[in-house]
C-alpha cells in the first residue's frame, strides 16, 4: 500500500510539474488549502436487553469524538493532485455495551468499541490522495478518493440536487461520512460528461473505516465495479434527472461469516455451519425524478429500483428494492415548508433452509442518510415514512421525520450495518425478528421512528447541528429485547477553512 502511495505521489508531482512549465505563474497560484474540525457529542439511551445478559444500564451511555481533516489541492487546466489527511478521536465509548448473539453492539458507541476494544481510540491515516486527468469532457482519476453512487452529477435545479443528495446518493455506495472514521476507495474513476448526459466508469477496492479506526489499508478481498449513465435534461419540458447503473460486488474473504437468516439455526434445534462462502452480487438500476411547479408551490416525484442476482455463498442470490417519493414545497410561504412522503422497500428471504438468498443487499452504503436514527437500513424492510423540513431563517433549517418501519419477512433479520469495515467483520448484523421454526415465520412489525434535527448555520465557515430521535419498538423488538423503546441523539459543530 505504501510503495502504492508513494508511486501516486510521484506521478503526481512529475504531472503537476510538466503542466506549471507551460504556465507563467508559479504552480503556487495554483495551489488550494483546506481543513475541517468536526466535534460531536452523543448520547445513547438503546433498546434494553433482558436482566443478566448485561451489566444494568449498558444501554446508556455517551461519547465524544473529533474528526480532524487538513488538505491541499493542485489544479491546472488539464491536470489536478489532491492529498487529506485525517485524524479521528473517540473518548468515553462504553465496555459493557458490546453483547454478543443475538443482541449484538447497543448503539453506535458499542459499535466503536466492537472493532478495537478501547474506550478512547484515535488514529491518523491518509484519507485521499489522487492523481485527474482532464480533457475535453473526459476524465480518470487515480488513487484513493471519495465515491457516492447516484452523485455522478448534480442537477442544476436546486429541488432535484437536494433530493438527489439526500434521497437518491449513496444507497448502495458511499462514504460512510456520519462515522467519525468514514471510508475512501482506492481505483479508478472514468468520467465522460457532455452538458445532456454523463457516463461514470469505476474500479474500487473499499478501505477500512466506518467505525474501524484502522483506517488507512484496504480491505484486500473486497472488490466493487460499477457503469452509471444520467441523463441530465431534456430539450424541453420540466427538469429531470435520470440514471441507470449497474454493480458488481465481489467479497472473498474466506473468514468471515456472511450474516443471514441461515444463522436463526443457532436460535432453534437446527444446527447449520456459518457460511463464509464468497459474495458475488450484480445489480442492475435506475432511477428518474423530476420537478414540476403547481400552484403556488413544486411537486417533485421520485422513482428508485433496484434488482440483484448472482452468489451468496453456497447459495443463489436474487433480490430487489425499490422507492416511491414524492413532495411538495411552498418556497415563497414563510419558513418554506416542504412535505415529503414515500415508500421504500427491499426484499427479505422466506425461508431460511432452502438454497435461496432472497435478502436485498445494501453492499457499502451510506445508511444513516435514510435511517437517522441508526437501527435499520435497507435490507428485509419497508419504511413508510413523512418528512417536513422548515426554513424559519436563511440560516436555520428544520427537519422533523415519522417512519412506520416493518421487515418484510418474517423469517429473515432485522438489519442493521453500513457494510465491509475491515478484514474481520462483515459489517452488517442481524437480529432474529422472532423464534421461527421450520414452518413459522416471526413478526413484521419493527418500530415506530420520530426524530427532528436543526441545522444552523451562522457563518460560512462554521455549521452547528442537533438531532433527537426516539424508536418505539414493535414486536420485532421485543421479541428479543426487554426495553422497547430507544432514544439517540447529538450536538455537533463543525468549522471548515
Amino acid at each position: 500500500m505504501g510503495r502504492r502511495l508513494a508511486l501516486l505521489m510521484l506521478a503526481g508531482m512529475i504531472a503537476t510539474r510538466a503542466a506549471a512549465d507551460d504556465t507563467v505563474p508559479s504552480w503556487t497560484d495554483h495551489l488550494t488549502l483546506s481543513a475541517s474540525l468536526r466535534v460531536r457529542g452523543e448520547f445513547v439511551d438503546w433498546f434494553a436487553p433482558p436482566p443478566g445478559s448485561a451489566a444494568p444500564g449498558a444501554e446508556r451511555y455517551d461519547f465524544f469524538a473529533s474528526q480532524l481533516r487538513l488538505g491541499a489541492r493542485v489544479l491546472f487546466p488539464h491536470v489536478e493532485v489532491g492529498v487529506e489527511l485525517q485524524d479521528t478521536r473517540l473518548t468515553g465509548l462504553p465496555d459493557d455495551a458490546t453483547l454478543g448473539a443475538p443482541f449484538g453492539p447497543l448503539g453506535p458507541g458499542a459499535t466503536y468499541f466492537l472493532f478495537t476494544h478501547h474506550t478512547t481510540q484515535g488514529e491518523p491515516f491518509l484519507k485521499q490522495g489522487f492523481v485527474t486527468l482532464r480533457r475535453g469532457g473526459a476524465a480518470a482519476t487515480l488513487g484513493r478518493f471519495e465515491y457516492r453512487d447516484g452523485l455522478e452529477t448534480v442537477p442544476a435545479d436546486p429541488t432535484l440536487a437536494f433530493v438527489k443528495k439526500t434521497r437518491i446518493a449513496e444507497r448502495l455506495v458511499g462514504p460512510f461520512e456520519f462515522t467519525h472514521v468514514t471510508r475512501s476507495f482506492d481505483g479508478l474513476r472514468l468520467v465522460y460528461d457532455q452538458p445532456a448526459w454523463n457516463a461514470t466508469a469505476v474500479g474500487l477496492r473499499p478501505t477500512r473505516g466506518g467505525f474501524e479506526v484502522s483506517a488507512n489499508g484496504e480491505i484486500e478481498d473486497v472488490w466493487l465495479a460499477g457503469l452509471a449513465a444520467t441523463l441530465k435534461r431534456l430539450p424541453f419540458g420540466p427538469p429531470i434527472d435520470a440514471r441507470v447503473f449497474y454493480f458488481y460486488y465481489a467479497d472473498d474473504r474466506a473468514d468471515v461469516v456472511k450474516v443471514d437468516n441461515a444463522l436463526q439455526h443457532a436460535f432453534s434445534s437446527i444446527v447449520s455451519a456459518p457460511d463464509t462462502g464468497s459474495l458475488a452480487i450484480h445489480t442492475i438500476g435506475a432511477h428518474a425524478m423530476t420537478a414540476i411547479d403547481a400552484g403556488p408551490g413544486i411537486v417533485d416525484v421520485l422513482a428508485w429500483g433496484a434488482a440483484q442476482t448472482g452468489r451468496w455463498g453456497s447459495k443463489d442470490h436474487s433480490a430487489w428494492a425499490y422507492a416511491f417519493e414524492t413532495g411538495y414545497q411552498l418556497p415563497r410561504v414563510p419558513w418554506s415548508p416542504w412535505l415529503r412522503t414515500g415508500i421504500d422497500r427491499s426484499s427479505g428471504d422466506d425461508d431460511q433452509f432452502d438454497r435461496e438468498h432472497g435478502t436485498f443487499f445494501q453492499m457499502l452504503p451510506t445508511a444513516r442518510t435514510y435511517a437517522q436514527l441508526p437501527f435499520f437500513n435497507l435490507m428485509n424492510l419497508q419504511d413508510v415514512f413523512a418528512s417536513l423540513i422548515l426554513r424559519p431563517h436563511e440560516i436555520v433549517t428544520v427537519r422533523s421525520d415519522y417512519h412506520w418501519l416493518r421487515v418484510t419477512e418474517g423469517a429473515d433479520l432485522w438489519y442493521s450495518g453500513g457494510g465491509a469495515q475491515n478484514d474481520h467483520i462483515f459489517g452488517f448484523t442481524g437480529i432474529p425478528p422472532g423464534r421461527p421454526s421450520r414452518r413459522q415465520h416471526g413478526p413484521n412489525d419493527l418500530a415506530h421512528l420520530a426524530d427532528v434535527s436543526a441545522t444552523i448555520a451562522p457563518t460560512s465557515w462554521m455549521t452547528l447541528t442537533g438531532y433527537y430521535g426516539h424508536a418505539f419498538g414493535g414486536s420485532v423488538v421485543r421479541a428479543t429485547f426487554a426495553g422497547s423503546d430507544t432514544d439517540y441523539g447529538f450536538v455537533e459543530m463543525t468549522l471548515r477553512y
